[in-house]
């Protein structure tokens, strides 16, 4: 299982060189926290920071893949059962495991999703009773 700690701008910028070198930041405060020494850095725009509402958008699952008939991307229906309702913050946590798995992004061995600090342990709550998400990260609050 990949490490997720859930951390809020003053810890985060406390962390070690070794320890950032090997993780992806998740930056969703808004804040520009400082980028150096991080494994990769990421910040959502700004409409994806809110991670309380659920949103059934498209994602692509296997970009990789191409339709025979158009030549583009594969891609889920909006309606497809695994990804109606999920979270945004869910979504792309697991879109950043495939990413990962398929060397389509800097290989990280652990996550640092920066929240504010009044957030944590909501987001903490909501990704832990998430079914998605169980198998693939052990998550905590950092204190």
């Amino acid at each position: 299982m990949i490490p997720l700690t859930i951390t809020d701008p003053a810890k985060s910028a406390l962390w070690a060189e070794e320890r950032r070198r090997t993780t992806f930041l998740l930056d969703t405060t808004g804040e520009r926290l400082p980028g150096e020494g991080w494994a990769q850095v990421e910040r959502p725009a700004p409409e994806n920071r809110r991670f309380s509402g659920l949103s059934a958008k498209k994602t692509s699952f296997s970009p990789g893949v191409t339709s025979v008939t158009t030549g583009e991307p594969a891609r889920h229906d909006s309606s497809c059962a695994c990804c109606v309702g999920r979270p945004v913050l869910v979504n792309r946590l697991l879109s950043l495991i495939q990413e990962r798995a398929r060397g389509n992004c800097t290989f990280f061995r652990h996550i640092a999703l920066v929240v504010s600090p009044e957030q944590q342990h909501a987001v903490a709550e909501g990704l832990k009773s998430s079914p998605f998400l169980g198998n693939m990260f052990s998550i905590e609050v950092e204190q």
